[in-house]
């Protein structure tokens, strides 16, 4: 299957000091499009189904609400999808609020939907598992892709919206996930240049891809929960948690880069970093001690292929510790 992701991260330690990195956050001009906490104070009621509260609609049948107790790694209430089994043998439950943001304005052509979640296993004595994805729809019902986490084989892989079968056309990210911890997921969308990104807990698991591999318009009607039942006959008691939906419109012309860290090369004794971003963007590595005074130590340009370019800080060595981010210098 692969790469682990790691638990909610931060610091890597070396032998040469302790060196942080993170990516390049939203700007100040990003607006919040709809968010929830799926709390109290909002309207949510743990005692109905969240299909039904506060404008949130859905498809299918199952399982599905508010749990009122305290989840570790999560705060106050979260929402739910799955464990109790659907009826008349549907095999699919959607939930979404719709958003409607269509046309989209030249101004805020990048997208950003963040949720933190958390898959719990199924514990029948014969357990059956099932699929828990993530769907992002255009305004007509289109879907444009999707982000699934295969509660069996406990990978997570990606759809697009390709005319081959569904079943046939997931790709794998080469990650896993683990059951009972919580994830933080990003999705970001750049509707002007048909890209989609998605990273968990800091980890790029899917970089670059189209959003339509298929010249349909772009627009963003939904982003989906979705329990995937793979026998109708046996739906497994797994369920997946989700707390603090969020969706935010920002006015960049590429979507933030993330970093990951790949260590020391063995020559020259840079610190290498590489940046995943958008093909054909120049990406500057800068570095600080305090977070005021930011130095460029490197610049390169992304691969046309899959978004992304390695970077190095050949003076990491004579810092104690140094914090990283990268800028895109334009397309």
């Amino acid at each position: 299957m692969g790469k682990k992701i790691f638990p909610r991260p931060v610091a890597i330690a070396l032998a040469f000091g302790t060196v942080l990195y993170h990516s390049s956050l939203l700007p100040a001009g990003a607006v919040v499009l709809y968010e929830t906490g799926f709390e109290r104070f909002e309207g949510y009621d743990p005692q109905t189904d969240l299909m039904g509260q506060s404008g949130w609609v859905g498809e299918g049948s199952g399982g599905n609400g508010i749990l009122g107790e305290a989840i570790p790694g999560f705060s106050g209430q979260v929402a739910y999808l799955g464990y109790n089994p659907p009826l008349h043998r549907s095999s699919t439950l959607n939930l979404w609020h719709p958003l409607g943001l269509n046309p989209v304005s030249t101004d805020l052509p990048v997208i950003q939907f963040s949720v933190s979640l958390q898959i719990e296993d199924s514990t029948t004595a014969a357990p059956y598992f099932d699929d828990f994805r993530w769907s992002v729809y255009g305004t007509d019902g289109h879907r444009l892709f999707t982000l699934d986490f295969d509660n069996d084989a406990r990978g997570i892989f990606y759809l697009l919206d390709e005319t081959v079968s569904a079943e046939t056309a997931f790709h794998d990210t080469h990650y896993s996930f683990s059951n009972g911890t919580p994830y933080d997921l990003t999705v970001t969308l750049n509707l002007a240049r048909n890209l989609w990104s998605a990273s968990i807990n800091g980890a790029v698991v899917v970089n670059a891809r189209k959003i339509t591999t298929t010249a349909h318009p772009l627009s963003l009607g939904d982003v989906d929960a979705v329990w995937v039942v793979r026998n109708p006959d046996h739906p497994g008691d797994n369920f997946m948690i989700f707390d603090d939906y969020k969706i935010e419109v920002t006015p960049l012309t590429a979507i933030p880069a993330q970093l990951e860290f790949l260590g020391w090369t063995p020559v020259s004794g840079a610190f290498q970093v590489k940046v995943w971003g958008e093909p054909g963007v120049t990406y500057s590595l800068e570095a600080t001690t305090d977070f005021h005074a930011w130095t460029p130590v490197a610049q390169g340009t992304a691969s046309v292929t899959d978004g992304a370019v390695v970077l190095g800080d050949t003076d990491a060595r004579n810092h104690p510790r140094r914090f990283y981010r990268a800028s895109s210098k334009g397309l």
